[in-house]
């Protein structure tokens, strides 16, 4: 049995020496598979981003909003950050579509409000409340506005509510008086944003 150790031993080497090259690949394998994913991903925001700069002729809504950008990207997952960055660049797009234009229909306005107030509310949780009602029976296809009309409106009202800890904005689209008018009723932070559409 003596004679047997060494052999014993040399085995029992040989099978923690494989163990610990297999253990090794294995840890090599992941970590180059998890940076290939991270790089992947960082590269898809980076791209996203470079998308958002080519998007505007005029981009002073982008740079008023980076630092909200790049907070976002810092308190999320890289997948949820390309997620906003892709909704974000949505709404580049139709501003800059819609700013090129003489006039575009309420509706295309309205949709990119409704735009812009889904992302604030993602990117500032529960801070924000957020509902919409649009009347039935409103053809706001055949009103024609200026470009960002209400966008700008709507806007300028997120910022000053910008300071509160909770807000909550209801817009509200609905047939009544003679012209289109914008107003809104209620104190900072609670607001109601109201779109009239003239009656006939």
């Amino acid at each position: 049995m003596i004679f047997f150790y060494p052999t014993l031993l040399l085995v029992i080497m040989n099978v923690f020496l494989y163990v610990a090259m297999g253990l090794l690949l294995l840890t090599s394998f992941l970590w180059s598979l998890t940076t290939y994913l991270k790089q992947k991903r960082e590269s898809h925001i980076v791209a996203k981003i470079q998308e958002l700069e080519n998007v505007m002729s005029n981009p002073q809504f982008l740079y008023s909003n980076l630092n909200s950008i790049k907070q976002y990207i810092l308190l999320h997952s890289p997948m949820e950050a390309a997620q906003y960055l892709t909704e974000f660049s949505n709404l580049l797009k139709s501003i800059s579509t819609n700013s090129k234009q003489k006039n575009i229909s309420l509706a295309q306005e309205i949709e990119t409000v409704i735009l812009f107030l889904e992302l604030e509310k993602k990117r500032l949780g529960e801070r924000m409340e957020f509902f919409q009602e649009i009347e039935t029976n409103l053809n706001t296809e055949t009103i024609q506005v200026k470009p960002l009309f209400v966008f700008k409106q709507v806007e300028d009202l997120i910022q000053k509510q910008s300071d509160y800890t909770n807000m909550k904005i209801h817009l509200l689209v609905k047939n009544v008086g003679e012209k289109l008018n914008c107003r809104t009723e209620g104190a900072m932070p609670n607001t109601t944003f109201i779109i009239e559409i003239p009656t006939k």
